[in-house]
């Protein structure tokens, strides 16, 4: 498992400030399974609509918000997000997750965690968020939103997230390039547990024989 940390929001502007940050809406999270209550994904994105992290959120008030992440993000984001409080009333707090925190995640494999090897590589189509109830399409302005929206309606995207299952786990790395039967690029690994990993798929190659160096099985892609 990967190790995340938390990033907890407190304080009257909490759920107002957050909510022009990220691709979700913080009043209306739905994940694409049973999960606790007012749990779900969204992202965070730059400018340009590349997803800096994905954070499972966890709404338990207005006031008071959680933000998994994995910890190798969290001090970037963390300051990101403080140079945008100005005279919002919410305090910033980076902390370590709380188990009663890390058991409001899905069981299975579903989360496209975004580490320092991939981060501002994906637009938030690529990692299927849309798909994962990751992406309110009719909340409002955020960062990146006219980026996300345009490919919502305007594009079709030629990436998607899949779920798959490696041959040799060992090769199993964040970043790691997936290769098609040309032995060219057709795919990242995003995320990996044991054998099983989440990966970003050219959607031309997902009929191919694809390998790291050795085979690689495609679970499923959300599409």
């Amino acid at each position: 498992m990967i190790e995340l940390s938390a990033i907890h929001l407190t304080g009257a502007d909490a759920s107002t400030f957050i909510q022009g940050q990220i691709t979700a809406d913080i009043n209306a999270l739905n994940f694409i399974e049973q999960t606790a209550e007012n749990t779900g994904l969204g992202a965070l994105c730059t400018h340009q609509g590349r997803v800096v992290v994905v954070m499972w959120i966890i709404r338990h008030a207005e006031d008071d918000i959680v933000l998994l992440m994995p910890s190798d993000m969290a001090e970037q984001i963390k300051a990101h997000l403080a140079k945008f409080v100005f005279i919002s009333k919410v305090k910033i707090e980076l902390r370590e997750a709380l188990a009663d925190e890390l058991a409001t995640l899905p069981e299975e494999l579903l989360i496209p965690w975004i580490t320092q090897a991939t981060t501002e590589k994906f637009v938030p189509h690529m990692l299927s968020l849309d798909k994962l109830n990751g992406i309110h399409f009719k909340k409002g302005c955020y960062t990146g939103q006219e980026v996300v929206a345009r490919m919502e309606y305007l594009g079709a995207p030629k990436r998607r997230l899949a779920k798959i299952t490696a041959s040799n786990a060992k090769e199993l790395a964040y970043g790691a390039e997936i290769l098609n039967d040309e032995d060219k690029s057709a795919g990242t690994i995003i995320y990996f547990e044991e054998d099983n990993a989440l990966a970003v798929i050219q959607l031309s190659a997902k009929e191919s024989a694809l390998k790291l160096n050795e085979p690689i099985t495609i679970e499923h892609i959300w599409e």
